[in-house]
């Protein structure tokens, strides 16, 4: 097999970025995919319910400045763009809340994200948990939206990082899919699918990257992995990645977000399509917040949404577990009688899916810095794209897409370069 100018690790959105930004600039390149798909933790399902739903990334985040909102329109892929995506839905157990509960909670929320921010970009890298009001009636609802925003508990999430997120609040959800979407993309694109890499030597003339199909080889390197699936060893490097870099993945752990999906023969809700609901049980103080997408675009869906630690307990528990929560709260909003046309039920399992070990990264409490160290090379020919490099795009598709392309922009510099050396220029 002939040695190529680019191997990349990954056809998530980073690693698809990266190859075909390689191949635009001319440049040979390999991609290597453990899974059966492209997409990595962007999936748009067709198959389990018989209606589209995204698995995984599923909001164009910062939709007005997203360059794939831009990819999107140019492929037809309609989103609904509205000013602000939730609509005022509360249901607080006993029954609706009403407007003001949803101000009283939305404030709640947003002076809390305030307070975290502030203390950010003030230099102070402390837990968001401390710009918690733990009294508050609301303190369940902004522990659910943290954990949905980062996938830690607010406890485990750096006031750093809230800070240097660039957000402009136009989250604007795909009709057909995010995953939809890449597939569109990168249509192709050559991947080796089902071909998990499972050993790296930099050490020599060129890399080597140890596959079920053989030893590759390549004179430039990006890894788009997950930091979980990085520091989990299951990729043997050889030297060891360098401990800053190990440090750096400990500190920027991939957190937990899961989802639900209920499918029902007919519209049982009586709701606009695309909406949203949030749920805090005001009856069980230790019974955890989560929220509903309704009717996404007009299907039979209702889909929860559960992030952080009550994600990652669910998900430990199994999948009946998680459902059975879902479940019990659907019925707790609009009644138990609803289940009588349900047709079907899927589940996420994010954390425990041995090629991404999680949903999205978050920094730890002290820890925001470490994303810069991520965004290095590893050395002057290996490179590590994907959402968890991106300063302020990072736990985006976006962020994932930008470092991708900028990857192969290094890599390419790199090539130049030890072409001209060889030269003898």
């Amino acid at each position: 097999m002939r040695t190529v100018d680019v191997a990349i690790v990954g056809a998530g959105a980073a690693g698809l970025a990266a190859a075909r930004r390689a191949d635009e600039l001319g440049l040979s390149v390999f991609v290597f995919e453990a899974k059966s798909r492209i997409g990595g933790r962007v999936f748009t399902d067709r198959e389990s319910l018989g209606a589209v739903w995204d698995r995984g990334a599923h909001w164009l985040h910062s939709a007005d400045v997203n360059p794939l909102t831009r990819i999107a329109e140019e492929l037809g892929h309609p989103y609904l763009a509205r000013p602000r995506p939730f609509d005022g839905r509360f249901h607080l157990g006993h029954g609706w809340g009403g407007p003001a509960e949803w101000r009283g909670y939305r404030e709640e929320f947003e002076t809390a994200m305030d307070r975290a921010a502030a203390a950010g970009a003030e230099g102070r890298d402390v837990a968001v948990s401390d710009a918690i009001d733990t009294s508050s009636r609301w303190r369940r609802m902004v522990h659910h939206i943290f954990t949905a925003i980062s996938g830690l508990p607010p406890s485990e999430i750096s006031t750093a990082d809230i800070a240097a997120y660039r957000d402009t609040e136009a989250n604007w959800p795909l009709e057909r899919g995010y995953g939809a979407l890449l597939e569109a993309r990168y249509a192709g694109l050559p991947v080796e699918l089902s071909t998990p890499v499972t050993a790296i030597d930099t050490s020599g003339g060129d890399i080597a990257l140890d596959t079920p199909r053989g030893t590759v080889r390549a004179r430039s390197l990006i890894v788009t992995v997950s930091t979980n699936v990085l520091a989990s060893g299951s990729i043997r490097f050889t030297p060891a990645l360098p401990d800053a870099v190990q440090a750096a993945l400990a500190g920027v752990p991939t957190g937990n977000a899961n989802k639900v999906a209920f499918h029902f023969r007919r519209d049982i809700f009586g709701l606009p399509d695309t909406s949203y609901v949030s749920f805090m049980d005001e009856r069980d103080a230790a019974r955890p917040a989560c929220s509903f997408q309704i009717r996404p675009f007009g299907s039979e869906l209702a889909i929860a949404y559960l992030g952080g630690d009550l994600a990652a307990n669910l998900e430990r528990a199994g999948e009946a577990e998680m459902v059975d929560f879902s479940r019990t709260a659907l019925g707790d909003i609009f009644g138990t009688g609803i289940f009588k046309e349900l047709t079907g039920i899927a589940a996420t399992a994010w954390t425990t899916d041995p090629h991404t070990l999680g949903a999205y990264s978050c920094a730890l409490p002290g820890e925001a810095h470490r994303r810069a160290v991520l965004a290095k090379p590893v050395n002057e020919r290996f490179f590590l794209a994907g959402e968890a490099v991106s300063a302020d795009w990072f736990s985006t598709v976006q962020g994932a897409h930008v470092t991708g392309i900028e990857a192969a922009d290094k890599a390419a510099a790199f090539l130049r370069r030890a072409i001209a050396k060889a030269r003898g220029r």
